[in-house]
């Protein structure tokens, strides 16, 4: 009786951290690390590829205006690295639409694109 519990707790142990590390709770972005970032104001949108723009000072205090900062973490990611990631920018969005309205990006984009005209990117 004791043995087949014992098999039973180590099965049920083992099957939930493969589920967890299936949807990347192993990693710094996940779910669980965005709902922890959105209670600190703390947020963070994570990119797989490099900054499409050289971003200065004006461009990280715009950023800051919106509420996030931006986190280039590599393109070579594992499977469960890239749900992790997925699932925290998906947080991580609804959080930015509660906090700035709508629509947004939309916004961001429009005076980002001013300070790169205008070259006020340092």
């Amino acid at each position: 009786m004791k043995l087949k519990r014992k098999i039973k707790i180590a099965s049920g142990i083992i099957i939930a951290l493969i589920v967890f590390w299936q949807f990347g709770f192993f990693y710094r972005f996940n779910y669980f690390t965005a709902k922890i970032d959105c209670w600190r104001d703390s947020a963070c949108i994570v990119t797989t590829e490099s900054p499409r723009y050289p971003c200065g000072v004006s461009c990280i205090g715009l950023k800051e205006q919106y509420g996030f900062h931006e986190a280039a973490v590599g393109c070579v990611l594992t499977g469960s690295e890239i749900r992790g990631i997925d699932a925290y920018n998906s947080e991580i969005e609804t959080y930015l639409n509660k906090r700035n309205g709508a629509n947004w990006q939309k916004k961001y984009e429009a005076e980002l694109d001013s300070l790169i005209k205008y070259n006020r990117v340092e």
